[in-house]
């Protein structure tokens, strides 16, 4: 998913004129982004129950979400980088 992301933002960048690099993070870096969105993710959902706090668990859950997303992407990573 990262590598068609910066592919059309290259194109955009192209089409543009102007000259924007991204990053490409390497596997260790997305498991390490994985764990810690899980960590932060649990705490949130755990304090929403806690606290009755309806918006602090989506923002748990969606932080959830977004830790299995990078845990399957850094799976996904090929070791060219």
């Amino acid at each position: 998913m990262i590598k068609e992301v910066n592919q059309a933002c290259e194109k955009l960048n192209h089409t543009l004129g102007i000259f924007v690099e991204l990053p490409n993070p390497k596997k260790k870096a997305l498991k390490t982004a994985a764990a810690c969105n899980l960590a932060v993710g649990a705490g949130l959902v755990a304090a929403g129950i806690l606290f009755t706090s309806k918006s602090c668990a989506l923002l748990g859950g969606i932080s959830v979400i977004s830790s299995v997303v990078l845990r399957k992407e850094s799976k996904n990573k090929t070791h060219e980088s």
